[in-house]
């Protein structure tokens, strides 16, 4: 009987169809983290847009790549489970309908689920609420609402947890436990970029997504994590020991060392009015998609990174 794989993958700030005003966790005021998840879920829950499953509403390369890891996972002899860890929803499977939405974990941004804490701390708020998403009941489904669940419910799976370290961080406390509930803790595979939490409680788990793969995998920064995992899958189709945590772990590091350093480019950094300002002169002359503008702004010698330039591009284009 094959294995079950839960893939559980972060969001992505892009969707396919607007997001209403309401639907933007910025709407949201409470200092409070729990009473904050509560607004924000009952907005969730009683507005009016329409909803569409979770995998056809995510956007962009990251999403697209992680959405061809179940077919992978069947080729490996595994039964895939596709979840998606998100900031506005916590967990869920993968054909969960749901409606468009705007929340991060990531720093810096209009939506950041710690925008406005005032206590506590951003890594604090974040474990709280994901705790306090995992409370609340996804209408008509009896899906699990975090991973720990899912390890007691099936020890001998296998998780594989595709996010930045910010998600990691906010479900640092989950995994920490799914970890001890899983038969072994070689089950649990972590793949996100190096950061202080991978030499804490999760670094057996822990699989750099080191921009010195790049190279090796293609593609861009931003969907790298999704990357290593796909390779990671596909390796796995010819050795089934291969997804164990410490074998992979070993396998990239020893990857990252042979790599060539990834390439810095010299470039001025700009304010985020200086990135709305190019943004309008650019689409003034030539109508361009985000990712097309973003290279014109780079190749122009200034800087700004990739899910930031996506982040204002769609606000500017919402304005307008």
């Amino acid at each position: 009987m094959p294995t079950d794989i839960h893939i559980v993958a972060s969001c992505t700030d892009r969707k396919r169809v607007p997001v209403p005003p309401e639907l933007r966790l910025r709407e949201i005021h409470a200092l409070d983290i729990r009473t904050r998840a509560r607004r924000w879920w009952d907005q969730l829950r009683t507005h009016s847009h329409s909803t569409a499953h979770a995998q056809d509403l995510y956007a962009g390369d990251h999403w697209c790549v992680i959405t061809e890891l179940p077919a992978l996972a069947h080729q490996a002899h595994l039964r895939p489970h596709l979840w998606v860890a998100s900031a506005g929803y916590g967990l869920i499977p993968a054909n969960t309908a749901i409606r468009p939405y705007s929340a991060t974990f990531s720093r810096g941004h209009a939506d950041s689920v710690a925008g406005n804490v005032t206590t506590g701390g951003t890594a604090t708020a974040h474990r709280q609420w994901w705790k306090a998403l995992s409370e609340e009941s996804v209408p008509a489904s009896s899906e699990p609402r975090n991973i720990s669940f899912l390890a007691k419910r099936n020890p001998h799976a296998r998780i594989l947890v595709v996010a930045s370290p910010s998600y990691v961080a906010a479900l640092e406390d989950d995994l920490r436990h799914a970890a001890g509930d899983l038969h072994g803790p070689d089950q649990l595979i972590i793949i996100s970029t190096p950061s202080p939490l991978a030499t804490g409680a999760l670094a057996p788990h822990w699989i750099p997504s080191s921009a010195h793969l790049q190279a090796q995998l293609g593609g861009a920064r931003l969907s790298l994590h999704a990357r290593v995992a796909r390779d990671i899958l596909q390796r796995a189709q010819s050795n089934a020991n291969f997804l164990d945590a410490p074998r992979v772990q070993k396998y990239y590091d020893q990857l990252i060392q042979r790599s060539a350093p990834p390439k810095r480019y010299e470039r001025t950094p700009m304010t985020d009015d200086e990135v709305q300002q190019f943004i309008v002169r650019t689409l003034r002359t030539e109508a361009l998609s985000c990712s097309a503008t973003l290279r014109r702004l780079r190749d122009s010698g200034r800087a700004c990174e990739q899910q930031r330039f996506k982040r204002l591009f769609t606000e500017l284009q919402e304005r307008t």
